[in-house]
């Protein structure tokens, strides 16, 4: 005969490694080194001051590595585990938190355990994913700052180095090496920007599933809350009573994903700027013989 306890320890270990299976596949691709892949193409032997914002993109990028989402995966798996074999007062809980984990994909599942695990209070927890919306648009908004700068720079030294071309007071050699570090240089802000624009919305993305969930568990839906966020943007509109009120927690978290949406919007906009100098520049026909061949290649 089998206890009743040994067979509640028995399958919460079978559903904690399978949710560590899970978890630790969901791990690669949460907040994952993106960046490594983005190698340092530029010496900046003409232009230092133009490659500093791409130092600082660089360390940004890198620092952005360090997600809350990845750390709410590794914290998941452990709280995760923990929650499972707990049992007491709180095992109804745990399980129904585990089955909502087990709909998710990928490092949502350990990102929305922690959060159940960490605030068991429904309108805290609410906002505190707002928190990590907000986190992560904050962290694009600096990338964005030093790719523009940088894309500045580029482009007046781009400008000064016609003036040298036209007015013959530079060599052919040098001109040729300036063009390419200028070309260089752009690419690898370009590449950098894109990087942290695909970090920032692989954690959007978990982010965003998790809250989903989130408001389902609290019997609400996500365009419900949508529509009340957009309503006390614009508070002349008078829609309908909800069937249930939406917590102002939920209002304020719907209006920071909106801001980070806008955000990454304004990410792709810069990063196709950047690709415009460099095709104005590769076909400006005042340097096409210190282009590089082929121009796009650098």
């Amino acid at each position: 005969m089998e206890y009743p306890q040994i067979r509640f320890i028995r399958s919460s270990l079978m559903f904690a490694g399978a949710f560590s299976i899970l978890l630790l596949g969901g791990c690669a691709s949460v907040g994952g080194g993106v960046s490594s892949k983005v190698a340092k193409t530029t010496q900046a032997n003409y232009y230092p001051a133009c490659y500093e914002p791409v130092n600082h993109l660089r360390a940004s990028d890198a620092a952005m590595q360090k997600s809350v989402t990845t750390g709410a995966v590794t914290g998941g798996l452990l709280g995760g585990l923990a929650g499972a074999l707990s049992g007491g007062d709180n095992a109804g809980r745990n399980a129904l938190i585990g089955a909502a984990a087990g709909a998710l994909v990928g490092g949502a599942a350990g990102y929305y355990t922690e959060r159940q695990r960490q605030i068991s209070d429904d309108r805290q927890r609410i906002a505190s994913y707002g928190s990590d919306f907000e986190r992560s648009t904050m962290d694009l908004d600096r990338s964005i700052v030093h790719a523009k700068a940088a894309q500045d720079c580029y482009q007046r030294e781009f400008e000064n180095l016609r003036a040298a071309h036209r007015n013959k007071t530079m060599s052919d050699s040098e001109g040729r090496n300036r063009f390419a570090e200028i070309l260089s240089g752009l690419k690898e802000t370009n590449a950098l920007l894109a990087a942290a624009d695909g970090r920032t919305g692989e954690d959007i993305n978990t982010y965003t599933q998790a809250y989903e969930k989130d408001l389902q568990q609290v019997g609400l839906e996500r365009q419900q809350v949508a529509v009340a966020a957009k309503v006390e943007s614009a508070p002349a509109s008078k829609p309908a009573p909800a069937a249930k009120p939406v917590p102002q927690e939920a209002v304020v978290t719907e209006q920071k994903i909106q801001k980070a949406s806008a955000k990454r919007s304004e990410a792709q906009q810069v990063s196709s700027r950047g690709t415009g100098i460099i095709s104005s520049a590769c076909n400006n026909p005042d340097l096409g013989d210190w282009a590089p061949d082929p121009c796009t290649s650098v």
